[in-house]
């Protein structure tokens, strides 16, 4: 049994859903984000990280191919924080520097930073789980991708649209900053689709891990015998 594998996977699979549940409800009743936004990004961010440390502890517990999709969600994290960095960076530089001109490409290179950050946290997902599924959970993978791609482009657009108020906004009243970014977050309830196949994907993953199922079989087939763990690195 692979426990904390088994974790890893329950904890991403919450945090799916209660991303989902939550921007469902905001669709729904037509809430503004506020609050619930800063709360959402940071179950995101907290089921992300709890997730990625279980993953790492359990990734002996499986074979050679999980061995190796752990890395490459090593890397995929790191590319992720390495975008945000690059969306946020030059927003605060110029934000905080008024006598610096602000330049015409900044616009686009946040606009392009912040939506290839949230694209590529989805990606984070798909590497983590996409060798622990079947074709069904593959397909719906690849459906919770092709979701979220037209809302990422949008938010992104959105982002870029705005540079020059939100830069104003910082340099002459920051506390205003929040109220102008709240229309462009409520974008992301959106997502809802995403994350609730996500957390589909997610609950196929952990039933078959827990019913031995290796990566490569066919969708219910027999368990097949559990490879021996790589050597550690």
């Amino acid at each position: 049994m692979p426990p904390n594998l088994r974790l890893a996977l329950s904890i991403f699979t919450i945090g799916f859903a209660i991303e989902a549940g939550v921007n469902a409800y905001d669709l729904i009743v037509g809430s503004s984000k506020g609050t619930t936004g800063e709360i959402l990004f940071l179950i995101g961010v907290v089921a992300t990280l709890l997730g990625i440390l279980f993953l790492t502890l359990g990734r002996h517990e499986w074979n050679e191919l999980h061995h190796a999709r752990v890395r490459h969600a090593h890397l995929t994290f790191l590319t992720v924080i390495l975008l945000a960095v690059a969306a946020a960076g030059p927003v605060a530089y110029y934000a905080y520097n008024s006598s610096v001109a602000i330049p015409s490409w900044l616009a686009y290179e946040v606009g392009a930073a912040v939506a290839a950050s949230l694209f590529f946290s989805f990606i984070l997902y798909a590497v983590i789980v996409y060798h622990l599924l079947g074709r069904l959970g593959r397909g719906i993978l690849v459906a919770a991708l092709v979701a979220a791609v037209p809302v990422v482009a949008f938010v992104g657009n959105l982002i870029a649209g705005h540079i020059p108020t939100y830069l104003a906004t910082v340099r002459s009243s920051p506390t205003k900053l929040a109220a102008l970014v709240e229309p462009v977050a409520s974008y992301l309830s959106y997502m809802f689709l995403a994350y609730a196949l996500f957390a589909v994907a997610f609950i196929n993953a952990h039933a078959r891990v827990a019913r031995g199922l290796d990566p490569s079989a066919s969708e219910g087939g027999p368990p097949a015998a559990k490879a021996s763990p790589p050597r550690p690195t």
